[in-house]
């Protein structure tokens, strides 16, 4: 018997990941939105379920509103201007805090699979 596919125990989808996912994508450099919302697509974690790009740029809202990210129009010679998106200093903080949480959080899941894994080979006749 399977689980069924919209159960979160599939893992399809880490969306409260978007945000960190999203600061070390800008630890790298300042990006547009769609440089950000394309790389995001790429990383295995949200491959079954990619984020949508108004998803990210609310998201960039939201950051940007809490002061971890700065927002400035770059105007090119050809085509519309963009969004450039900028980390900032209290959004590198953040991003060690997350650096920290999510290691708090391997270590616990490592705990538990280690628990899963016992419990699966005890259950087996």
């Amino acid at each position: 018997m399977s689980a069924p596919t919209d159960c979160a125990c599939t893992g399809k989808s880490l969306p409260k990941l978007l945000r960190p996912a999203v600061m070390a994508f800008l630890a790298q450099g300042e990006a547009h939105g769609y440089q950000i919302a394309q790389h995001l697509a790429q990383m295995r974690m949200f491959a079954d379920s990619r984020p949508d790009p108004p998803g990210v740029y609310r998201a960039l809202k939201e950051m940007t509103e809490q002061g971890l990210v700065t927002a400035s129009w770059e105007t090119g010679d050809s085509g519309p201007a963009k969004r450039v998106f900028t980390l900032t200093q209290p959004g590198k903080v953040c991003l060690e805090t997350w650096c920290d949480t999510l290691s708090i959080y391997r270590d616990a899941i490592n705990e538990l699979l280690n628990l899963l894994r016992k419990a699966r080979r005890d259950a087996q006749p």
